[in-house]
């Protein structure tokens, strides 16, 4: 585990991206760490996927490289709709300039379909390396 909490700080900077996402209203579509069991199908999590590299600066200092994973989901049979809404996530933090993060990167060339949910609702995802020093 980190010393940041790199899930929430990502999140919120996709709630400041102007993606009509939001952690705090009633109905949230933006969460970290886990889906409640009552949320809506329209739904962004990111949550820490355990992987971190580390290099020490010799200053008593290390760069740490933090990962997590971006999931979308979307409303039944709105497929095109999920897909647009997850590359739109993944433009907001690909090379992101976060306070506090050295450098933020998204892997790969875009979200990747997954399957379905359980209730028919589709599903994207892609994965994020924060960077910062600690």
């Amino acid at each position: 585990m980190t010393p940041r909490h790199v899930e929430r700080e990502l999140a919120l900077h996709l709630e400041s991206s102007g993606l009509g996402l939001s952690t705090t209203s009633t109905a949230s579509s933006l969460y970290w760490g886990g889906l409640p069991t009552k949320s809506p199908d329209r739904a962004v999590l990111v949550r820490d996927t355990g992987g971190e590299q580390s290099l020490y600066l010799g200053t008593g200092r290390g760069l740490l490289a933090a990962d997590a994973q971006v999931v979308v989901r979307g409303v039944p049979n709105r497929v095109e709709e999920a897909r647009e809404l997850a590359v739109a996530c993944w433009r907001a933090l690909h090379l992101a300039r976060i306070p506090g993060f050295v450098g933020v990167k998204c892997e790969g060339a875009g979200p990747i379909a997954q399957p379905p949910d359980g209730s028919g609702r589709p599903r994207l995802s892609f994965n994020v390396i924060a960077s910062f020093v600690a």
